[in-house]
């Protein structure tokens, strides 16, 4: 696959939500920088919360027509029962008569899933029109989905959690309560700069609106260890019992609530990063190209260095494989930072999830790098420009945002110490 710059062919006049987009080349210096964009940004968001909803509905382009075009629909505006929310929420829908992509108004497809997962590729047909854009949704369409579900409850002045319960989830496999889901998604979609399946975007605002994230409370302790101890390790069903996005996550936790008190913790020794580059290439000789260790073999590099196998993982993705990969390159010294942020900027790569990493490193000037590694460059300095401009939210954290701090900050010589610990295990590693 080609790294390629992302395409809109989405008309603005169907927007309801546009979140700023914003320029700061001309501004890397200047001491008034924060304030111009703060003021910038409150300016085009108070503008957002103003302009009534109802223009989006008015709109038309050569790719839009009526949602209500669909045969589908119109049959189920007949029926629809009042008593429900559902059926309230998706009514005004119909009413206000919104302007949708007619190529995904023809694919209103509907995919079940009672998982908090995206929905997957070959969930779907694959006679898919290429207009549609399928897989990550970008902070930026999060924002959108969000503040259009936020302006819909408003509207109807409905109870969020009420709503939330009864539509999201609700996992009925009902053929029209799926089209109702897809009617919500095409509202939800009013605003995108790509075309969408509405039943992907009802999916995403399931998982936006439902999903747990962030810590483990006690109660989610105890229930992970009584779920393991009566029905075994059936992640996927412990996932959707919680409300987790993954089985994964609750893998990892359940390791950890059950992992030996005697573990260590915090950064690894020289002699541990020795330890684990030996029994990698005991495990596989073409461990850097092949890339690929099975789940007991972390476990059993854990015990030996009594560590969390999830952290030994994690130390090698992040660290050891791209030093190793990157002296294997002769591109040790350089500075991937620059050259990955301006390679993003250049193509209009505005967020993480737009980003190919998989092909991204195949490209020569990524050569010793590391998917992992990348996504973890880019995370730091979207950290770092967050810190700088504290006004900025989300959306406005943009991959040009992120070059301007880089261009801001003064770089630094690696220390001394690190250095050194470099060159002793770049040396074990050729021994």
């Amino acid at each position: 696959m080609t790294m390629l710059p992302v395409l809109h062919s989405v008309s603005k006049t169907l927007k309801i939500f546009s979140p700023p987009n914003l320029r700061f080349t001309n501004y890397l210096h200047t001491s008034n920088c924060c304030k111009n964009m703060a003021k910038e940004v409150k300016k085009k968001k108070e503008k957002i919360k103003t302009s009534s909803l109802r223009f989006a509905a008015k709109a038309t382009s050569p790719t839009s027509c009526s949602i209500m075009e669909s045969e589908d629909h119109r049959k189920i505006n007949k029926v629809l029962d009042k008593d429900f929310l559902i059926d309230i929420v998706v009514g005004h829908i119909l009413e206000r008569d919104i302007q949708v992509h007619k190529v995904a108004l023809e694919s209103n497809i509907t995919v079940f899933r009672e998982k908090l997962q995206v929905i997957r590729r070959k969930e779907l047909p694959g006679n898919l029109s290429p207009e549609l854009k399928v897989g990550r949704f970008t902070i930026e369409n999060d924002e959108i989905i969000k503040h259009n579900w936020n302006a819909l409850i408003t509207e109807l002045n409905l109870k969020q959690q009420e709503v939330i319960k009864e539509i999201f989830e609700k996992t009925d496999k009902n053929k029209d309560f799926g089209l109702k889901k897809n009617i919500i998604g095409y509202f939800l979609s009013q605003g995108f700069s790509e075309v969408r399946l509405a039943t992907e975007v009802f999916q995403r605002a399931r998982i936006l609106l439902c999903a747990k994230r962030g810590y483990f409370s006690p109660e989610e302790d105890k229930t992970i260890l009584d779920f393991v101890d009566k029905e075994g390790k059936k992640w996927t069903k412990l996932s959707i019992l919680l409300g987790r996005t993954s089985g994964g996550v609750l893998y990892n936790r359940y390791n950890l609530l059950t992992a030996s008190k005697d573990n260590k913790c915090g950064p690894f020794t020289v002699d541990e990063d020795k330890l684990i580059i030996r029994e990698m290439f005991a495990v596989s000789q073409n461990i850097l190209e092949e890339g690929h260790i099975v789940t007991e073999d972390w476990q059993m590099i854990g015990k030996k260095l009594r560590r969390p196998s999830k952290a030994v993982y994690l130390h090698w993705r992040n660290v050891l494989e791209p030093m190793l990969k990157s002296y294997q390159a002769g591109t040790l010294d350089m500075d991937v930072k620059e050259v990955l942020i301006s390679y993003l900027v250049e193509h209009n790569l505005k967020y993480a999830q737009e980003v190919d990493w998989k092909e991204l490193v195949k490209l020569p000037q990524f050569a010793g790098t590391t998917p992992a590694y990348l996504q973890q460059l880019l995370l730091r300095l979207q950290t770092g420009a967050g810190r700088k401009y504290p006004q900025l939210g989300q959306v406005e954290l943009t991959t040009e945002t992120m070059q301007m701090y880089l261009n801001s900050t003064t770089r630094r010589a690696q220390s001394g110490k690190k250095l050194e610990y470099q060159e002793e295990i770049i040396e074990f590693y050729v021994s």
